[in-house]
């Protein structure tokens, strides 16, 4: 049986020392993956892996010290062969080995950091040795063997050709590249590879080593980290001889428990003696500068040949992308996103024959990322990047995006590089941009203080329509996104500016018409039927759209979805919504719009107690966001309650087979905290709570519970309250009109619920139609 695994990535544990140590190896940070951000606890724990694995064996804790090894984790590396992948790039410097670091930069970052710092130190002792003095020529010959031959590899490779022919060992895409001759500060911007260059420079040309300023780093990570660890090697390691405490081992305690050659390849007896002279008082005397130089070669081992990875190298990106984000669970795993930039910058740089930074490109860019990074935990960002994409690939051709990492990438990388012009490459980027930013004004709209939706205020109906929003938000009909921001997209695109504070008063309004044509798509669908096969119709529009984005290629295709469902007029509508626009049978949302438009500017039918009809325009507005989002109007009351408890209801309301309590004529909104005094009561009872509702003057409020309390009813005045201090009471009153002796029974509820069947269809039609 063949082994798949085998093929697909290779693993192997290997030393510091022996990952750094390969020829022409240069290590590539791609552009997605985030900037230096190992912050003082990553620090103190290494510093505390190498300070107790040293003591470990000093004081001879371990019997076989071949067993006393520290693993510093997992690095995922892929070889990347194709040169034109690495950006920006200088043909002559390219390293023979470039391995792509998919996961372990950090880590590997830090120890490059610290290498140098480790070089600086021992240059440091080994100056301290006079030319004359007896031990000079094996102190520097110690000392360069560890500088040269390996700490130099950890942060450096030999190009073998350029000036200087060291090259930083790690880069940063679109940041650093490497080069034969250009200056330090031009081909190296990151941080750290800013910083290895001028090292390596200072090292090739023996000058002073560069300081990790503050002036020139600022108040980096990589500044203060520096500063730690350079703190440790001269406060703690250089003088542990001297304080002889738990810090650190000292010199004679490691002598004592280090076979000689991990530290200085054979035993050298005479150096042995003077370390073990423990003169600690002298500080420029033989015994005190070999204790320094001994200690801090025990730290120059332990981290390159104790010290140990698991290196992992997928045979392809996507191999390697999976393996990160299994590992990495409990980390903040890599986007789709992330990994799929770079190939943008790459397409700008090369066939745009301009630079990334500052590009149409790169600012609609930073839309996505703006949008991505307003989350905050690893499974809301996921959460958030699968929702975007899933929405945008809909809009885009119709298709279904998995959630897998992977295939989300592959796709990202596939369509874009596919496209045939870089105009047709910034345009893909554009839209995607646009799509972020109407995703994340979506995402972050509430309508609290009655804010209009943005971008929209200066529309007639811009009120309408943020409450329409509103009401697809919390039906969580998402699908809605695709059609909305693909209009935002096309109006957008119609303006030179790339941030814009309103659209004009035309593209306002067709983009609230918009949004009445999808609320009221998606209201008619759900009142008729159940959510099943909704989605379908939006993929499909996307699939089969050749000509562009417009109101009316959507109008007119979903027109003909709902002729093909049968809804398309009153009378087959209304057989479907009778039926299923139910309070069991439907989303509670659909149910509240349903009443909220039935109570817009309606008033009692005179003629006919207990029923409504159309009134003039503004006289009792319900389609707006205070209505919607308003504590009054919060819970959906049944007048005759869904248990008919002792008989006290008509009992045709409950045949069990048509369910009229459920149906819109019996259904009524409320405050949510009086729901419960209500819910349960008989019919004259509730009819004299809805008539305190109506009525304003507290003599005939009086009389009212005068005439209850002759009825032998009695109004809680809590519940009495809380009715006439809710704000907005004008669709009950065709309820309070009613007197007891008028009955609420099924034939009322049937004439009720055509009603306002009819004064829906009326409205929401012409949203559609």
């Amino acid at each position: 049986m063949n082994n798949v695994g085998e093929k697909s990535f290779l693993t192997e544990n290997r030393s510091v020392y022996d990952f750094f140590n390969q020829s022409g190896q240069g290590l590539y940070i791609p552009l997605y993956q985030r900037e230096y951000s190992w912050d003082s606890d990553n620090i103190e724990q290494l510093l505390e892996d190498l300070t107790r694995g040293i003591q470990r064996i000093s004081l001879g804790e371990v019997k076989d010290d071949t067993k006393e090894i520290r693993f510093l984790g997992t690095i995922i590396t892929v070889v990347e062969s194709n040169r034109n992948k690495i950006y920006p790039v200088d043909i002559q410097a390219v390293p023979s080995r470039i391995e792509k670091l998919i996961d372990g930069q950090q880590r590997v970052s830090t120890i490059a950091l610290m290498a140098t710092l480790l070089v600086k130190r021992l240059t440091e002792i080994k100056n301290k040795i006079k030319s004359s003095n007896c031990i000079y020529e094996q102190v520097n010959e110690i000392c360069n063997t560890w500088i040269d031959q390996k700490l130099a590899t950890l942060f450096s490779y030999d190009l073998g050709r350029g000036t200087p022919k060291l090259k930083p060992k790690i880069i940063r895409g679109a940041k650093d590249f490497w080069t034969r001759d250009k200056d330090v500060d031009e081909a190296y911007q990151s941080e750290l590879s800013n910083y290895l260059g001028h090292f390596i420079k200072a090292y090739v040309d023996k000058s002073s080593f560069p300081c990790l300023s503050k002036d020139k780093y600022g108040d980096s990570l990589l500044y203060k980290n520096g500063r730690r660890i350079e703190a440790w090697l001269k406060k703690i390691v250089a003088i542990a001889h001297e304080e002889q405490s738990d810090d650190f081992a000292t010199a004679v305690d490691i002598l004592d428990n280090f076979p000689q050659e991990q530290l200085w390849d054979y035993d050298r007896h005479d150096l042995v003696e003077i370390v073990n002279e423990r003169n600690i008082t002298d500080k420029k005397s033989n015994s005190y500068i070999l204790c320094e130089l001994v200690q801090t070669l025990a730290v120059c081992h332990y981290l390159l040949d104790r010290c140990c990875f698991t290196i992992i190298q997928p045979t392809d990106d996507d191999w390697a992308f999976d393996m990160f984000q299994s590992l990495n669970a409990t980390g903040t795993p890599l986007t789709a996103i992330e990994t799929f930039k770079p190939t943008v910058v790459n397409t700008i740089d090369t066939e745009a024959d301009l630079q990334f930074k500052d590009s149409v490109s790169d600012r609609y860019f930073k839309k996505i990322e703006d949008f991505l990074s307003e989350v905050n935990t690893a499974p809301q960002k996921n959460k958030r990047t699968n929702d975007y994409l899933t929405s945008f690939f809909v809009s885009y051709d119709g298709r279904t995006m998995s959630t897998h990492f992977s295939y989300q990438r592959k796709t990202l990388n596939e369509v874009y590089l596919g496209l045939s012009t870089i105009h047709e490459k910034e345009a893909f980027i554009k839209k995607m941009g646009n799509y972020a930013e109407f995703y994340k004004e979506w995402t972050d709209y509430d309508g609290k203080n009655n804010a209009i939706f943005s971008l929209i205020n200066n529309a007639t109906d811009s009120d309408m329509a943020s409450m329409l929003i509103l009401f697809l938000k919390s039906s969580n009909h998402k699908m809605a996104i695709t059609m909305l921001a693909s209009m935002y997209n096309s109006l957008k695109e119609q303006y030179t500016q790339e941030s814009i504070d309103t659209f004009t008063e035309q593209d306002a309004k067709i983009f609230t018409d918009i949004v009445k044509l999808i609320a009221g798509y998606y209201f008619l669908w759900r009142s008729a039927f159940s959510n099943a096969g909704l989605d379908t119709t939006y993929r499909e529009f996307f699939k089969n759209n050749k000509h562009g984005f417009s109101i009316d290629a959507v109008r007119f295709y979903i027109n003909d979805v709902l002729k093909k469902r049968n809804i398309a007029n009153v009378e087959s509508w209304k057989q479907q919504a009778k039926q299923y626009l139910k309070y069991d049978s439907t989303g509670k949302d659909v149910i509240k719009l349903a009443l909220m438009i039935a109570s817009h500017d309606t008033i009692i039918d005179g003629n006919n107690r207990g029923l409504i009809k159309i009134g003039r325009e503004g006289c009792s507005p319900y389609l707006n966001i205070s209505k919607w989002l308003s504590t009054g109007l919060k819970t959906i009351e049944h007048i005759a309650p869904q248990t008919n408890r002792h008989g006290m209801w008509d009992e045709d309301l409950y045949d069990t087979n048509v369910k009229t309590f459920q149906s819109l004529g019996n259904l009524t909104l409320l405050p949510q905290d009086i729901n419960s005094s209500v819910g349960n009561k008989g019919w004259k009872e509730k009819l004299l709570y809805y008539q305190t509702v109506a009525e304003k003057d507290p003599e005939k409020i009086k009389l009212i519970k005068e005439n209850a309390s002759n009825m032998g009813i009695e109004l809680k005045d809590t519940t009495v309250n809380v009715l006439q201090e809710s704000e907005f009471n004008s669709h009950l009153s065709s309820i309070s009109s009613m007197t007891p002796d008028d009955v609420w029974n099924k034939e009322l509820v049937d004439k009720r619920t055509d009603v306002i069947l009819n004064i829906i269809w009326e409205r929401v039609s012409k949203w559609v139609f």
